[in-house]
């Protein structure tokens, strides 16, 4: 039978764009994708694998695309939903970010992922206590997931909870996050805003000794050096800063203002 035929030969496909993806051929993966929901427009499975291919290609127009395909066809896919929310707040669409990640946790509210997707994208939109909110629901949801103790701490540290943002920072730390030297230079400005700067020196120089090419660890470093009264040890931070990213104005700035003497009132920047 025609019908019988046809999903034989989507399986097939499915399973060459499965295999493709296992070996690392993420072209040959999307290729076989791009067949199956050619030939079944109405697989939402496909077309969320799709998108996530995609998204791992490094095409993250054509994985929204798919992603958008995917949740059309299926809307309580909580994951497909996450991932598309994540995808459209690297490109900046924070409002719609925040609309598919709601759409995610409401579809599965023991979805900690998605809940600390959504604070981050809460908090670049300017909503910093809707962002701890969400923070603290992934917590509840998972007390051991590292990563969004340090998100926690920046959006406190927004709000001026600069207490609470270090210990949140120190949580983070503590649990093992993915990406320590992030976590170090977030502690480091919280207790920097705080004035305990022999802690935040302390922090930046593990920020730096789990990631030496970590050029905002050297930005922050900088500051405190200059806030220090420590000349050379600024400029030597701030030089080092913009080696690795000599694409940050802003230690460029705060690098001629201090060969000048002259005082800078840019603030130190967290990350998450």
């Amino acid at each position: 039978m025609p019908g019988q035929a046809i999903a034989q030969e989507v399986n097939a496909l499915i399973q060459q764009a499965q295999t493709a993806y296992e070996a690392g051929d993420l072209t040959g993966a999307a290729n076989a994708w791009q067949t199956v929901v050619e030939q079944d427009p109405d697989n939402a499975f496909a077309y969320a694998w799709l998108g996530f291919v995609l998204d791992q290609s490094g095409d993250a127009e054509g994985a929204i695309a798919a992603y958008r395909q995917a949740v059309e066809l299926n809307p309580e896919d909580a994951v497909t939903l996450n991932n598309l929310g994540n995808l459209l707040a690297l490109q900046g669409e924070l409002d719609e970010s925040i609309r598919f990640l709601e759409q995610a946790v409401e579809a599965d509210p023991e979805y900690a992922r998605a809940y600390n997707n959504l604070g981050i994208s809460l908090r670049q939109n300017g909503q910093p206590e809707e962002a701890v909110e969400a923070y603290r629901r992934a917590i509840r949801l998972d007390p051991r997931y590292g990563g969004v103790y340090d998100n926690l701490g920046v959006a406190l540290a927004t709000l001026g909870q600069l207490e609470e943002s270090v210990l949140a920072h120190q949580q983070a730390i503590a649990l093992g996050p993915e990406n320590p030297a992030i976590a170090y230079t977030n502690l480091g400005v919280s207790l920097f805003d705080l004035g305990r700067t022999e802690e935040a020196l302390e922090a930046y120089q593990m920020a730096i000794a789990a990631a030496p090419d970590y050029a905002l660890a050297y930005r922050n470093l900088g500051d405190l050096q200059a806030a220090e009264g420590n000349r050379e040890e600024a400029i030597a931070a701030y030089q080092q800063a913009i080696a690795l990213n000599p694409q940050d104005e802003v230690a460029q700035e705060k690098l001629e203002a201090l060969m000048e003497d002259a005082p800078t009132e840019e603030s130190s920047a967290q990350d998450s």
